[in-house]
């Protein structure tokens, strides 16, 4: 990966994060198409092998590849849409229930940050999303996006801005994502089924694959996640530059 002009490098990056992002968004015809199409999946596989992840890109897209929009949204809404027997969840997707307990006042208060910094990069998400801004799927498109506008910047030689960037992402990835994705994705795993244990069947039918889509995006956001923290830099901030979130 030294080699690899930075360019190329973030825009990997970008598209990793835009993997974990969409398996996690509500698995709709739409998603689900997108995530499935041949070119996403060439996409994933390339980004993957520029970074060292084919291992995680591989599990999403092998899961992917055994299931159908049904069975993925079956396990959408047992792992985080629907509420267990006692009223919690199997698997919460919002970031202050990993970083702040209980405290409603800090949870509001980091929910703030995260608007701020939403609002401070110009990421505004889709009107039809209507989960809390500290959603999961918020947070990493708030990366992928700082990530493609780096490549950008990158290839058009600004080093002011990509030094910019390079500042507000490792504000994202140390204030919020670092603490959170691992955690999260160790939630799901634990609401997951091992497909490496030793009971584990070699048939896997669509249900069980569905389930395997959730732990494999998991895996590879945790990875992405730890990984790009540790070659950041101090976080500093410097917005600018409107974009729009697929969220």
């Amino acid at each position: 990966m030294d080699d690899t002009p930075p360019a190329e490098r973030h825009a990997a990056r970008a598209a990793l994060y835009s993997a974990a992002a969409g398996a996690f968004c509500y698995p709709d015809e739409s998603t689900v198409r997108e995530l499935t199409h041949p070119d996403a999946a060439e996409g994933i596989r390339s980004a993957a092998e520029t970074l060292g992840f084919e291992a995680e890109a591989e599990a999403l897209l092998d899961a992917l590849d055994r299931t159908d929009r049904e069975a993925l949204e079956s396990a959408y809404n047992g792992l985080f849409g629907l509420p267990t027997d006692d009223g919690t969840y199997p698997v919460v997707p919002y970031e202050v229930e990993y970083t702040v307990g209980d405290e409603v006042g800090r949870q509001q208060r980091r929910i703030a940050t995260v608007v701020g910094l939403l609002e401070a990069f110009g990421v505004e998400p889709a009107e039809e999303f209507d989960e809390r801004h500290d959603h999961v799927v918020v947070e990493l498109e708030l990366a992928q996006v700082l990530a493609a506008r780096r490549a950008v910047a990158a290839e058009e030689g600004d080093r002011e801005t990509a030094d910019n960037l390079e500042g507000a992402e490792a504000t994202v990835l140390d204030e919020h994502l670092t603490d959170f994705v691992p955690a999260f994705a160790h939630a799901v795993r634990n609401a997951t089924a091992d497909p490496d244990a030793e009971d584990a069947s070699d048939r896997v039918d669509a249900g069980e694959a569905a389930e395997l889509v959730y732990r494999a995006a998991a895996d590879l956001a945790e990875a992405l996640v730890t990984w790009d923290a540790g070659i950041h830099p101090e976080p500093t901030v410097e917005p600018e530059t409107e974009v729009r979130s697929h969220a």
